[in-house]
């Protein structure tokens, strides 16, 4: 149920819904706060009901139009399976074509009968429409067993429920497209004879078309997500070389016209069926159950391999699956009594190692690659059985038979079971997830990208007629802002020059600028220009900026001053003029709340104070000083955020006018009591019972051995819970000294309540303390591997002081039944220790019978070190501490592993151990875990640091210095460069298992994340890597310059590209270019024809030379291996809008002839940037 609700909330149109219901919300409260100049558009419900709605609009509609071309697609789908397809071209058409067509239309439409009433005919199919499912083809030639694999796949086809077994196909070749219908794919069962062709070439082909013609029509981004590509050992065993060849041509033309139709690259999965005919097969595999038959029996190669490295990789991964049989041999045999079917046991493994040439030879004549012809990807070869029919192949005896002369021994056929084996897994759990392997069409997202850029150049296009209509309006309403901007230049200075601090007169002068400026304070201007009020009006906004800036002045440049002023005039007040002192406070207080604002009362108290503080202040200023107030308190005194008030202050002005209260004094009476008895502090050292400084340490540089005051502490909260009796009779004693509402406030009513509020005191001094301290305990620093390895060992050891300090921490920290009692027992004793002669405060707090106590249920303490207390348990449970600390231990077990692979020289260890320390340390209570995010940071950190010292000096060894004498500073690296970098270097260095392919592959390729087009550092725990960025550059230039001049695969580099002359001056009368044997001729008038260029060619000896008639003054020519590239540094080469094709122009003696180069792959070295940019790394 949770997983269907997950996988309901993952859907894009459920959290787009959310979305957009978050963004209403925000919407609804904050929308009113919104204003336009001065105006607030969204304080109305209906305004904001109706944005709202227009939000939901859209996501309905997007979705909802999504969803309906969705559907769409998924009836023409059906529709065009269904309907009839055109008749075939003239070449093909013929009565023969026409019925494999008619056949096709006719399975079709039984099969979408009975899908037009599944939830597949309602427009679903298994959660997904049936286009957006993933597509796999069967190809093989016929009674290959493509049909039967799929009967004993293991997969549910719903068509089968509904049709019968006959609907689907029987155990024989499928002489017609059988198409698979699962819950997780479509399954094309093609006929053998598509792949074949030899039962009619003509009608096969017209079929075949037909059928690549559908899927590009109805799925033409991905037409298929792979292709299944079956093979019987009989066929493989019995058939020549010449039926194997031919076979393997007609399937490797099959794919060929699948990748050249659809317009995509897919994997192939190879699967060799009908295993079950080779001898001993099914007595070997005879003890598997049904999950063991399911499994996966092959090899898979790859992704990003190389072009040809899976035919490479097949046989010692085939090696490897002999080796696993014989390893079962003995075991198998054991198992077994019957001396005939050990015997098969015995030979199985070698009669499927006589399986190995055989099939790497057909899979070399299907996927090898050739100069003209890109290979197939290879995905995977995979060995399976659907059914155990027909008389097993023994190519051992058979062998012996031959080589003695003995008649051959026909084995008796196997008994039908009903197993498969190898099947489902292969399908269900490896080809289905992988539906994503397969490419795109590229012509199809050319289209879409066409489109985009389409709607783009319409956008621009509206743009710039908004743009124009608008310019009149701009044009106006620029002289006003030059205006406003001359006088705000002005009053910028004055903002720069005015005192921080000091008196209101330092600012007068500022704020009389700013209250002159146009339409500000001063009043608005009026007569607004009809072209100024086109479109950009900005008089209105200029007013309200002035009007805004003048404000925040008043409240950033007055305010303050006036506050500091008043807060000055509080710590100066005297006890004995308390009508001053209250009148201060009162306008203090009436700033800092301005819901108790009396303008009239703080002008007057300003007035009254600037005559005796600034007695050099003229009347005038005066004035001025009292305008500014006044526009302070008109504009900004009640809306704007109100100043923050000096609570210390006010706490200090109001224990001066009154009485500070009763729970803060009993409070603090108790605290200097329970000092009194000189309790010992908590500390790190006392907790551990030694000096533990070479272990642990605090953030705050104190020493371990001073800690928390005893007062919090188990010892210290009962001796304040004990002291608190006297402590309230001591506070009743004094009551005289409160009114009536203050002594009744003492009475039985309220000491409960003021019991509980010193306690809420000194829990909140408690917890504060607590906190404190935990979060400065650290571990002490390490600057080795090898000190890390001893102060984590000691961490984590069985006398651990970290252990012990956690176990004392949470005993200081846990007060839960530890106070004895509580407030109303507390009551009840005030109530006994009350004298007789304190009879009025007796009666004030009343003489009924004090409850009974109240058991201790936990305080605040207890509630804000759960996580503490969770984590350390109780002995009856303990908690996950040991499990952290047993983390620790782990991770000196890799400082230890990863020292000695410094020493070593070898790659330090997989940094498991720090990232399951940095995942704990996210949920650990302080100080546990600070120190283990201590112990991953400043491990991996030093960790990466050996390893980046051993990966460099490694290169200094290995590489740097070939790099230095035969690459660095060589043409054609560096441009102009005297001397050249050999072919033979240049692909030692360069080329594919190179130095630098070589290096990087060893050393670095698990550390670098390729996914994105610039490399970058993967990280190690909370470490990154340690190697400059600039270093991995180079290796992906490096990578770069690989494809570019080793895309053939060989030691030296070489380059294809077609030269086409463009044309020149009209004095030109012929133009040759001769690049290295290969000439380019040019004549004026005559078809300008691209020449194909091959370097090197083995022609021209490496010279490029350029002649011209007339003769040039000096010769055009370059000799050597890279004379193509000097020839190119003396035209002016610019790239085209293609990435493949550039335009070079040469300067023949002021004449210009120009030619159309066109690389064979947008991936070329003519644009020259990796060359050029490639270093050889040093600073790492």
């Amino acid at each position: 149920m949770l997983k269907r609700l997950f996988s309901w909330l993952r859907k894009r149109a459920v959290l787009a819904f959310l979305g957009v219901m978050l963004l209403a919300i925000v919407f609804w409260f904050e929308a009113p706060l919104l204003a336009f100049d001065g105006k607030e558009p969204f304080t109305g419900s209906d305004v904001r009901w109706f944005f709202i709605g227009l939000m939901f609009a859209a996501w309905a509609g997007w979705f909802g139009g999504q969803a309906l071309k969705a559907r769409l697609a998924e009836r023409r789908l059906m529709a065009s399976l269904a309907a009839e397809n055109a008749p075939p071209p003239a070449a093909v058409a013929g009565t023969a074509a026409l019925q494999e067509q008619a056949a096709l239309r006719e399975r079709m439409a039984q099969a979408l009968a009975v899908l037009k009433k599944s939830a597949a005919g309602k427009g679903r199919w298994g959660g997904q429409y049936l286009y957006q499912l993933p597509w796999y083809l069967f190809v093989g030639a016929p009674g290959s067993g493509k049909t039967t694999t799929l009967l004993h796949s293991g997969l549910r086809f719903p068509l089968a429920e509904a049709m019968g077994p006959g609907a689907i196909g029987g155990v024989g070749g499928t002489r017609q497209c059988d198409w698979w219908f699962t819950d997780e794919a479509v399954l094309l069962d093609t006929a053998g004879r598509y792949t074949t062709q030899d039962s009619d070439a003509q009608a096969d082909g017209a079929g075949w078309s037909g059928f690549l013609a559908l899927l590009k029509k109805h799925r033409p981004r991905s037409p298929v997500n792979g292709i299944i590509v079956a093979l019987s050992v009989p066929d493989l065993l019995q058939q020549g070389p010449a039926a194997r060849q031919a076979q393997a041509a007609a399937i490797r033309a099959r794919i060929k016209e699948l990748h050249e139709k659809l317009g995509s690259r897919f994997p192939v999965y190879v699967t060799v069926t009908k295993c079950d005919l080779l001898a001993g097969f099914t007595e070997f595999f005879d003890t598997l159950g049904r999950e063991e038959r399911a499994q996966v029996w092959g090899m898979t190669f790859p992704v990003a391999g190389a072009e040809g490295a899976a035919l490479a990789e097949f046989p010692a991964r085939f090696l490897a699956l002999e080796q696993g049989l014989q390893a079962r041999v003995l075991a198998r045999m054991q198992e077994e009594r019957d001396l005939q079917r050990r015997a098969l046991l015995y030979r199985f493994p070698q009669q499927f190692a006589g399986l190995g040439d055989v099939l790497g030879g057909f899979l070399d004549a299907v996927f090898a690659p050739t100069r003209y012809e890109p290979a197939a990807q290879l995905r995977g070869v995979y060995f399976t059985s659907g059914t155990q029919e027909g008389s097993p192949i023994d190519r051992v005896m058979g062998a012996l038979a031959a080589t003695f002369g003995l008649d051959r021994k026909v084995l008796p056929p196997n008994a039908t079971s009903g197993r498969s084996y190898f099947i489902t897994d292969l399908l269900r759990k490896l080809m289905f997830r992988e539906a994503g392997l397969a490419g795109i069409d590229g012509a199809f997202e050319k289209r879409r990208r066409r489109l985009r850029w389409l709607g783009a150049g319409l956008a621009a296009a509206l743009f710039v007629l908004l743009v124009a209509g608008l310019a009149t309006s701009y044009v106006r309403n620029g002289r006003t802002v030059k205006e406003v901007e001359q006088r705000t230049g002005a009053l910028e200075k004055l903002v720069q020059a005015a005192p921080v601090t000091g008196s209101v007169l330092g600012v007068l002068p500022m704020l009389d600028v700013a209250r002159a400026l146009p339409g500000g304070g001063d009043g608005r201007e009026a007569g607004m220009p009809l072209l100024e009020r086109f479109g950009l009006n900005q008089r209105d906004k200029l007013g309200a900026g002035a009007t805004l800036a003048y404000q925040r002045l008043l409240r950033s440049a007055l305010l303050p001053r006036v506050m500091a002023r008043l807060e000055q005039v509080l710590r100066r007040g005297d006890a004995n003029s308390q009508e001053q002192l209250y009148e201060t406070l009162r306008i203090y207080l009436m700033l800092g709340q301005p819901a108790h604002l009396d303008p009239e009362s703080v002008q007057a108290w300003l007035a009254f104070d600037w005559q005796r503080s600034l007695p050099e202040a003229s009347a005038e200023q005066r004035d001025r000083l009292a305008a500014h107030v006044a526009a302070l308190l008109d504009a900004g005194g009640g809306a704007a955020e109100p100043p923050p008030l000096d609570a210390a202050l006010v706490a200090q002005v109001r224990s001066t006018l009154a009485l500070m209260p009763l729970p803060e004094r009993v409070y603090h009476r108790l605290k200097r009591t329970v000092a009194q008895a000189r309790l010992p502090e908590f500390s790190v050292n006392r907790a551990v019972g030694r000096d533990v400084s070479a272990i642990l340490a605090r953030r705050s540089g104190e020493p371990l051995t001073r800690g928390i005051p005893g007062v919090f502490s188990v010892a210290g909260y009962r001796a304040l819970l004990k002291g608190a009796p006297d402590a309230l009779v001591d506070i009743a004693r004094d009551s005289w000294v409160l009114d009536r509402r203050e002594a009744e406030g003492a009475g039985a009513p309220g000491a409960e309540a003021m019991h509980a509020a010193v306690l809420q005191l000194y829990y909140a001094d408690y917890i504060r303390a607590w906190d404190a301290m935990l979060a400065d305990v650290r571990m002490a620093p390490f600057s080795s591997l090898d000190q890390g390895a001893r102060i984590t060992n000691a961490l984590a050891g069985a006398d651990s002081p970290l252990k012990s300090f956690l176990v004392a921490a949470a005993k200081e920290t846990t007060l839960a039944g530890t106070g004895g009692t509580t407030a109303v027992a507390l009551d009840a004793v005030v109530r006994r220790k009350i004298s007789t002669a304190r009879a009025k405060l007796e009666a004030a707090l009343g003489a009924d019978a004090p409850p009974p106590p109240v058991a201790d249920t936990g305080t605040p303490v207890d509630e804000h070190f759960a996580p503490l207390h969770k984590l350390v348990g109780t002995p009856a449970a303990p908690g996950p501490l040991d499990a952290q600390l047993a983390l620790l231990k782990d991770a000196s077990q890799y400082f230890d592993a990863a020292d000695k692979a410094r020493r070593a020289g070898t790659p330090a260890p997989a940094g498991d151990a720090l990232q399951l320390v940095k995942r704990a340390a996210e949920g650990s209570p302080a100080p546990l875990g600070g120190i283990l995010q201590n112990v991953d940071s400043a491990g991996a950190g030093l960790t990466l640091g050996s390893e980046r010292a051993r990966l460099q000096a490694l290169w200094a060894a290995e590489a740097a210095p070939f790099c230095r004498d035969a690459i660095a500073g060589r043409y054609p690296l560096v441009r102009g460069a005297a001397r050249d970098a050999t072919p033979d270097d240049f692909g030692r260095f360069f080329g594919p298992g190179g130095t630098m392919d070589d290096f990087f592959g060893k050393h670095l390729a698990a550390q670098v994340d390729m996914s994105g087009p610039q490399w970058q550092w993967r990280s190690t725990g909370s470490a990154p890597v340690g190697i400059g960025q600039e270093v991995l550059n180079q290796f992906q230039r490096a990578a770069r310059l690989r494809e570019m001049f080793f895309g053939a695969g060989g030691r030296q580099p070489s380059l294809r590209f077609e030269l086409a002359p463009q044309g020149g001056d009209a004095a030109l009368a012929k133009v040759t270019l001769d690049i290295d044997g290969q000439p380019v001729v040019y004549t004026p008038g005559a078809p300008a024809r691209p020449v194909p260029v091959t370097l090197p060619s083995g022609k021209g000896g490496g010279v490029v030379h350029l002649d011209a008639v007339p003769a040039l003054h000096a010769a055009l020519r370059t000799e050597g291996p890279w004379a193509w590239f000097r020839m190119l540094d003396r035209a002016v080469v610019q790239p085209g809008a293609q990435g493949e094709r550039y335009t070079v122009t040469f300067d023949l003696d002021g004449r210009r002839m120009g030619y159309l180069l066109t690389a064979s792959s947008v991936i070329n070295p003519f644009r020259r940037d990796a060359l050029e940019q490639f270093r050889c790394p040093s600073a790492w």
